[in-house]
């Protein structure tokens, strides 16, 4: 009986490069021990994953003896680094060594330099000054790291920057757009001390705002202003109690509003939803010309509580809009708001996702309409002049019965929208199954007498 032929060992080692490069380093280590071939392979990798998860001080200093003897042996045979990734926990007592596996990057003329220093201590690692002058840095991400006394930055080859824990004035900003004339998008992650996102000047054209961290325990009625002219796509996330004001988006051509500001615990907030949502009116003005917006639940609900109907909406543009909101009585208003205001509308696309943070509770008004159908009388959950432009409609995360609002508002929208060509609905993963058949006869029956309403639509059932 033969022996079976190692297939992998004969790869070319361009293609055994690439499968080590999405391996811990401790474990590309590990490969040597396999055959001949693989003694020495580890050490001529391009790509270096060093990750280590346990918080115990001992753990971790073992593990940074590791990094400092794997970078010595790689020293020799390692030419052009493709990528250097760490991540650990960081204390204050490593930062010689953080230093010196920053300096062999940039050495090895890195094109990718991921320094994710989680820690719990606030302990920052001080980036080298040699680091921001660097011409052959493509991408970076650096988390928990401070910029220190910075005259000036220089990456002309920089495309993607992720900062993320991180603390920094306007300044900081402009210089970095200033000296990376190919950066086509920042990302910031809970980062914390700027006011203005002043982008004039760069070429960045997607602008991410994960969270905005604070920097005391009491809530601060301060503006993030944000100044974007090249910027087409624009991702406000996360827990952001300042003021937004945005300034200057021209060239937007799709926005991701999926942030939230909780009520401070302290303070008396009867005007809270008020202003927030007079914040939000200002900032859809500034995007009167974007085709395709998504909104989060906080968005969906401080319209909610808008008293006074809204004669002209500044979203008049938007052909393509998607909602992260479960269909529920508190959330229904501010939908139906979009509904009936956006006159272009053609796209509807809702993940009927759980908010993952509370409210309080809320007085909802009643939106009621009767249409008939098959001669019987019908109750509506929608009123007439809701998305007669609408051509297709994507529901993700469908519950069926469990939800029952979720049935007549979809059953609604059938109803009311004789544009409708296709309605696709994604029940919930796992799920589908799960549900009686009788349940799942019901709500194929009632969408599907709606269905006759409009002689072009086609509704389809499918798994997430």
């Amino acid at each position: 009986m033969g022996v079976a032929s190692d297939r992998l060992s004969s790869l070319p080692d361009s293609i055994l490069f690439h499968i080590l490069s999405f391996l811990p380093f401790d474990d590309v280590v590990r490969t040597s021990r396999l055959c001949r071939q693989w003694r020495t392979l580890w050490s001529f990798s391009s790509t270096l994953n060093f990750i280590h998860r346990s918080k115990d001080f001992f753990s971790v200093r073992k593990f940074v003896s590791f990094v400092d003897k794997s970078l010595i042996n790689l020293h020799r045979n390692c030419n052009t680094l493709l990528k250097f990734h760490v991540d650990f926990p960081f204390k204050r007592c490593f930062t010689s060594d953080v230093t010196v596996w920053v300096l062999f990057a940039i050495t090895h003329q890195v094109k990718e330099l991921n320094l994710v220093l989680s820690n719990d201590d606030g302990d920052c690692y001080n980036l080298p000054k040699r680091l921001l002058f660097n011409p052959f840095l493509r991408k970076a991400n650096w988390v928990s790291c401070r910029f220190y006394r910075v005259p000036a930055v220089r990456w002309d080859s920089l495309r993607e920057l992720r900062i993320g824990s991180m603390g920094f004035g306007d300044d900081i900003v402009r210089k970095i757009v200033a000296g990376s004339p190919c950066l086509d998008l920042l990302e910031l992650d809970n980062c914390w001390g700027f006011r203005c996102l002043d982008l004039f000047g760069g070429k960045v054209s997607k602008l991410v705002v994960n969270g905005y961290k604070e920097e005391v325990n009491k809530f601060l009625d301060l503006e993030l202003e944000i100044k974007a002219p090249c910027v087409k796509v624009l991702e406000l996330k996360g827990c952001i109690r300042m003021n937004i004001k945005l300034n200057n988006v021209r060239n937007c051509v799709s926005v991701k509003f999926d942030f939230h500001s909780k009520n401070p615990k302290d303070e008396e907030c009867d005007y809270f939803y008020e202003q927030r949502g007079v914040m939000l009116m200002a900032m859809f003005e500034s995007l009167i010309h974007v085709k395709d917006v998504m909104l989060g639940t906080w968005c969906i609900e401080v319209m909610a509580f808008l008293n006074s109907p809204w004669v002209l909406f500044p979203m008049i543009g938007c052909e393509c809009l998607t909602v992260h909101t479960p269909i529920q009585k508190r959330y229904l208003p501010g939908i139906i708001r979009l509904l009936q205001n956006l006159l272009k509308l053609q796209t509807l696309i809702i993940h009927m996702a759980l908010p993952y943070f509370e409210f309080e509770a809320c007085l909802i008004p009643d939106v009621n309409d009767v249409y008939f159908v098959e001669g019987k009388l019908q109750l509506s959950v929608l009123p007439q002049g809701c998305g007669h432009q609408l051509k297709k409609i994507i529901v993700c995360g469908f519950e069926g019965t469990q939800s029952g609002l979720e049935v007549l508002f979809l059953r609604d929208l059938l109803l009311i929208s004789a544009n409708i060509e296709m309605m696709v609905i994604k029940w919930k993963s796992g799920l589908r199954n799960l549900i009686r058949d009788a349940s799942d006869e019901f709500v194929t029956k009632t969408l599907s007498n709606a269905r006759k309403r409009s002689k072009k639509a086609v509704v389809l059932f499918r798994n997430s």
